[in-house]
């Protein structure tokens, strides 16, 4: 599971919205020329998701409080290889297939038309896999209180 610190900034009726928390050290690295992370950084687009109550039920949520939120493995490849590969790979198959039985304007139309076929596959196919695809609630960061317990001196 890939973990990311987040905070609240919404709460509705269906759920809730968080936004990502920077955690780099873009202010003190001397790669910052040459860094993708730093230049996303200096855009200011922050990244807000979406939780439902179903993922974030039984937490009473407040706004501004950083909980810990969670993506299973492998969910990113797999949404991407769904969502481009699918499309290419009609694609591709609608342009060879074309080509074989009729040339290049067949080819041409045949590889639009089962390219517009895999996005639809591609669609549906996201469509059922998309609660397992999602961020879900982990659980909340709350700051340890801190315990002292009073130094005991031993005399010899």
């Amino acid at each position: 599971m890939i973990e990311e610190q987040v905070i609240v900034t919404s709460l509705d009726v269906g759920g809730v919205w968080v936004e990502g928390v920077q955690q780099s050290a873009c202010g003190s690295c001397s790669a910052k020329a040459g860094c993708g992370k730093h230049t996303m950084s200096q855009l200011g687009r922050k990244v807000s998701l979406w939780l439902s109550k179903d993922d974030s039920s039984g937490n009473d949520l407040t706004i501004g409080q950083q909980v810990i939120v969670g993506l299973p493995e492998g969910a990113i490849l797999r949404s991407t290889l769904v969502l481009y590969g699918i499309p290419l790979m009609f694609l591709l198959a609608g342009a060879i297939v074309g080509h074989t039985l009729a040339g290049e304007l067949a080819s041409i139309f045949l590889s639009i038309f089962s390219m517009l076929l895999g996005f639809k596959l591609a669609r549906n196919r996201a469509e059922n896999n998309k609660r397992h695809w999602q961020p879900k609630f982990l659980r909340s960061c709350e700051s340890p209180v801190a315990t002292f317990e009073p130094i005991k001196v031993i005399n010899p």
